[in-house]
């Protein structure tokens, strides 16, 4: 109904945007709620728990080494440098994968790469807490 009003937009943080994201965020929260403690299906949440152990751990380290592969570079046959970052995403992903699909794979590569290390350090009961 706010969006009569005020229309839905994200790139300005309308209230109507607020309300609507505050909205499917507990429609996902109360799915989660039933699925995990009413009907007890747990196997399928297990990676955000792991994530969810050492998050604060995965967030920091994931953007350090985003800006050491930004400030890391590598030279290019042409004899420039390029960011390590780039040069990994179009050595790796585009070769497979046209740019949006490879844009997906190296963001799920990333999410992978964090999601082995919170699982190692949720193996070995290590959990940093500030």
């Amino acid at each position: 109904m706010l969006s009569i009003w005020l229309p839905i937009n994200k790139s300005l943080w309308t209230s109507s945007y607020a309300v609507f994201t505050a909205g499917v965020a507990l429609n996902l929260f109360a799915s989660c709620y039933w699925l995990i403690d009413v009907k007890g299906y747990r196997r399928w949440a297990a990676p955000f728990v792991v994530y969810g152990t050492n998050s604060i751990v995965a967030y920091v380290l994931s953007s350090l080494l985003a800006k050491v592969l930004l400030l890391w570079t590598v030279p290019t046959p042409d004899g420039g440098r390029i960011p390590f970052q780039q040069f990994a995403f179009e050595a790796l992903f585009l070769r497979v994968a046209d740019p949006v699909n490879a844009s997906l794979l190296y963001a799920l590569a990333w999410l992978m790469l964090w999601l082995g290390i919170t699982a190692f350090l949720y193996r070995h009961r290590v959990v940093i807490k500030i």
